[in-house]
């Protein structure tokens, strides 16, 4: 398993979005980290149906923040429980794959010192169980 981190610096822009979802599928990577995405509800949805393979996605605003995960079909797994962050900072997910349940934590932190929001994270991540945490 392979997994990739990219700053997207937003998916909003059609064009921009296709090629990212192309060059990325060529890498052939099992896991994809954006940060960055400024997504919504709407535009999650149709990001799915883009990509063709599962994904996470935060729904907050389409001008900041917002992370996403990108699952490609080269591995068996399924999503066993996931938290998206309400603002749109963070996303952590269990999987269950190769009999391993590991948890996924894709982080886009804020550009000051918050130690509150690190609290946050920490305390969230309390509430999943797995063998193995990938902070990416």
């Amino acid at each position: 398993m392979i997994i990739c981190s990219l700053n997207v610096s937003g998916l909003s822009n059609d064009k921009k979005r296709r090629e990212t979802f192309l060059w990325l599928k060529k890498k052939k990577f099992s896991i994809y980290f954006l940060q960055e995405v400024h997504s919504t509800k709407e535009s999650g949805i149709q990001w799915r149906s883009e990509w063709g393979y599962s994904t996470i996605f935060t729904e907050l605003s389409s001008s900041k923040a917002g992370v996403g995960i990108l699952f490609n079909n080269n591995f068996q797994f399924n999503i066993l429980k996931c938290f998206t962050d309400p603002g749109g900072r963070f996303i952590i997910v269990d999987i269950e794959t190769e009999e391993k349940i590991l948890t996924p934590v894709n982080i886009y932190a804020p550009n000051n010192d918050d130690p509150t929001f690190f609290r946050g994270v920490s305390e969230k991540m309390s509430s999943f169980e797995c063998d193995l945490i990938v902070f990416v």
